[in-house]
C-alpha cells in the first residue's frame, strides 16, 4: 500500500516557518521595501499579499500586493484591467456621465 522509507533514505526537508515569518515581518517593517510609501516590493518576503501600512508606519485594514511576486503582479493587473473594462463598457453604453 504505502511505501515505507528505508533507514538509509533522507526524509523530506522541513521548512522553518517561524524563521520565514520573522524574515517576512522584518522585510515588511523595512521602509526601503516601500516605494513612495504605497507599493511594497521585497523578494525575501514569501507573501504575495501583505498588510497595508499607514503613513505613520502602523498597520491598516486591508492589504497590498508584494510586487516582487509574479502572482501578485498578475492579480493586480487583472483587477486594474477589470476596472478599466467596466468603465469602457459604461462609456460605450452611454450610462457613464449622464445626469438624473
Amino acid at each position: 500500500m504505502s511505501e515505507e522509507h528505508s533507514s538509509g533514505s533522507t526524509p523530506p526537508p522541513v521548512h522553518d516557518w517561524s524563521a520565514q515569518q520573522r524574515i517576512d515581518e522584518s522585510e515588511w517593517e523595512n521602509p526601503a521595501n516601500w516605494r513612495f510609501g504605497l507599493f511594497y516590493y521585497s523578494e525575501r518576503d514569501s507573501r504575495p499579499w501583505v498588510p497595508k501600512r499607514s503613513m505613520f508606519g502602523r498597520r491598516r485594514f486591508g492589504g497590498t500586493p508584494n510586487f516582487a511576486k509574479p502572482a501578485a503582479r498578475a492579480y493586480f493587473m487583472l483587477m486594474v484591467g477589470i476596472a478599466v473594462l467596466v468603465i469602457l463598457v459604461l462609456i460605450a453604453s452611454g450610462h457613464f456621465g449622464k445626469g438624473p
